[in-house]
């Protein structure tokens, strides 16, 4: 299990734990996490897309917002991250809206794991 940085130095601890403080009293600490679920979903929408395209995975990635907002992102230019925070503040908003149904859909067109696999998975969580 990680150690979530409990095994840091005594300085370095300080350090981000007043970093992580200082966004949570500014205000800004949940904008980072919006942004950093905006670019992991875009990571794996990209790799959804790929997988689809040789049938490594199953099923067609469903419409919406996200496959083309991941479609813009030129990962050899930014990285993810980055790519989001470029982002207007509603599409942010649309990709984490649109995440969990997408998801979703692209989990239940997984035909070729067994449900045990599919549970296994899940309970890695």
């Amino acid at each position: 299990m990680p150690d979530a940085g409990l095994s840091l130095s005594p300085e370095a601890m300080r350090s981000r734990a007043l970093e992580t403080l200082a966004s949570l009293v500014g205000g800004t600490f949940w904008e980072k996490m919006r942004i950093e679920a905006a670019a992991r979903i875009i990571v794996t929408a990209r790799r959804v897309a790929l997988l689809a395209e040789t049938e490594a995975l199953g099923g067609a990635p469903p419409a919406g917002i996200i496959l083309p907002l991941a479609a813009r992102w030129d990962a050899t230019a930014m990285t993810a991250n980055e790519f989001a925070e470029t982002l207007e503040t509603a599409e942010v908003v649309a990709i984490l809206e649109e995440a969990p149904a997408w998801a979703e859909t692209v989990w239940a067109q997984q035909t070729q794991l067994s449900e045990r696999e599919k549970a296994r998975l899940l309970h890695r969580l």
